[in-house]
């Protein structure tokens, strides 16, 4: 019963649509129609604000790390094989939010929560990749895309190196799993990035974010 339970749980947290909430009930704007048209924090911040977009990806990421952590306290017979299943289960609810439809956002923020928890180390790794792509690019898409294609890699290398501990293949393999269906996600803005439109896309997100700023 607590599986069944936690497994629930797990996907019913992962899909609460915080973002989406947020800036309905205390901006009066429904992300979904305007910007990048996604939930997620980034969208957040660009349109109503970072006052409001910061607690959004506190929220997210907290929607990640919640379910594997209690789930390893509450069923530790299940142990990390069960704790990263109700990862799995708490970014696919992100992405697919019965409040929103099945649809919702792309997953890094409550990604990132998953493995703060199972492996903090390569989370950090992973977080400098993306502030690093960020940096020089302007893009919050390929920041991400880069975090998620490093981060399997810098969990392997971490627990080697640093931590000289073996590498458990079932939070590699889930990292790899999760990249992938992150990717997936950012699939138009790599075809943008691809055809060198992406810059424009980003641009006229900005230009909306102001017009929605000037309208409250």
């Amino acid at each position: 019963m607590n599986f069944v339970l936690a497994v629930f749980l797990s996907f019913a947290a992962g899909s609460i649509p915080f973002g989406y909430w947020i800036a309905l009930r205390l901006a009066g704007v429904d992300i979904r129609h305007s910007g990048s048209k996604n939930i997620g924090a980034t969208n957040v911040g660009r349109l109503v604000g970072w006052r409001y977009g910061f607690p959004v990806l506190i929220l997210d990421i907290s929607k990640g790390m919640l379910p594997v952590y209690l789930s390893g306290i509450y069923v530790p017979e299940g142990g990390i094989p069960f704790q990263l299943l109700c990862g799995v289960l708490a970014v696919l609810g992100h992405m697919f939010s019965p409040f929103l439809g099945f649809k919702g956002g792309k997953g890094v923020a409550t990604a990132l929560g998953v493995f703060l928890i199972l492996a903090p180390i390569a989370c950090l790794g992973a977080v400098v990749v993306f502030l690093t792509v960020y940096k020089f690019f302007k893009f919050v898409s390929l920041g991400s895309i880069f975090a998620s294609l490093t981060l399997p890699v810098v969990y392997a290398i971490s627990s080697i190196l640093l931590l000289h501990e073996d590498v458990s293949y079932w939070v590699l393999g889930t990292m790899v799993l999760i990249s992938i269906g992150i990717i997936l996600t950012h699939r138009e803005n790599i075809l943008r990035i691809l055809n060198q439109s992406e810059l424009f896309a980003v641009k006229d997100e900005d230009t909306k974010s102001d017009s929605e700023r000037d309208r409250r």
